[in-house]
């Protein structure tokens, strides 16, 4: 059963010590320049073989590809919280050259619109709530958003309202690192990697192998986690023939291995933690989440912890009378 957010945060902050939380808040530079090195290792792998492999070998450094543009966005929520290092300007630098500019980002842009998330969850005030707030209850609504994501037109739409020109302008005053930075290092990245491509004679990678895993699947994966991470069960909630105010809630995965290397790098599956203490940083999230358990917190709230983001976005999609995958408005009018 879902729970209230506001609820879990009074439950949480009398089961935890404040001089346990001041004592997880320090940034660990070492795991960062790790992490750094092993999203590029896996880079550098996967276009050695999409490159210069065999055809057969394509379907590898698509999945890897796919993994790491949505590692790298992970990475970049990271960064808005300032938890890469304690250097502001540093922390900014490190994840536009790293991780934001690669995929067509820079860090001040995203970190312009994400606090809204964490000051309005569940509201239409939440500039990055847009995709908990897509209905996927039922075929159709959960064909629709697939076709959306998968097609790259919602990829597009966001590029251009959150990380545009517009965008960029607004977030330059938000910025620590040089303003020409991020477009900088996003076209020679790109280029080089466009060039590596023609050089070979496989261009066409370019857009299949990078492209298309950050219009699209890194788009159609972010619904799913986070849905799976904020989407109520009673989504959308009809009372009296009117639409209700969605609750805000959040849950925490512990998903097997796969899927946490696929959706959940940076330790992004901890997500009720880091609602709850967003100053604490990705690598102290499991030892929060230990300490949480141990207090009894997921006692009294069960449903805020699942096993499987791809596993309750499917369930979420279901009709829960009928248990199918009929309308959902029909559905939410008949409980």
């Amino acid at each position: 059963m879902d729970a209230q957010f506001n609820e879990c945060m009074k439950v949480a902050r009398k089961l935890v010590d404040p001089s346990f939380l001041e004592a997880l808040k320090r940034p660990q530079p070492h795991a960062i320049i790790a992490a750094t090195t092993m999203i590029w290792l896996q880079i550098a792998i996967s276009w050695a073989i999409a490159l210069l492999g065999p055809w057969w070998l394509v379907w590898l450094p698509f999945l890897v590809n796919c993994a790491v543009t949505q590692g790298m966005l992970l990475w970049v929520h990271e960064a808005s919280h300032f938890h890469l290092f304690s250097d502001r300007r540093k922390n900014d630098i490190w994840c536009d050259v790293f991780f934001a500019a690669p995929v067509g980002m820079s860090v001040a842009a995203y970190r312009l619109r994400h606090m809204s998330h964490h000051a309005h969850l569940g509201t239409e005030k939440d500039a990055d709530g847009y995709p908990y707030r897509e209905p996927i209850k039922g075929f159709r609504a959960l064909a629709w958003v697939m076709v959306k994501a998968l097609s790259g037109g919602m990829g597009v739409w966001l590029a251009a309202d959150k990380y545009g020109g517009s965008a960029r302008k607004a977030a330059l005053g938000n910025s620590l690192s040089p303003s020409w930075l991020a477009p900088s290092a996003t076209i020679i990245f790109n280029g080089l990697l466009f060039a590596l491509c023609i050089f070979t004679g496989r261009w066409y990678l370019y857009i299949l192998l990078w492209g298309y895993p950050i219009a699209a699947v890194a788009i159609a994966l972010n619904i799913v986690r986070t849905i799976a991470e904020h989407q109520p069960e009673d989504y959308p909630l009809y009372k009296d023939a009117r639409e209700h105010a969605m609750m805000p809630l959040a849950r925490t995965t512990v998903p097997n291995w796969f899927e946490k290397w696929l959706m959940y790098q940076a330790n992004f599956n901890y997500h009720i933690e880091h609602h709850l203490f967003p100053a604490i940083p990705q690598h102290n999230l499991a030892k929060l989440h230990r300490h949480l358990s141990e207090k009894g917190f997921y006692e009294h709230f069960p449903g805020c912890l699942q096993r499987s983001g791809f596993g309750k976005f499917i369930r979420l999609s279901r009709n829960r009378r009928n248990d199918d995958f009929s309308d959902s408005v029909q559905d939410a009018l008949a409980l």
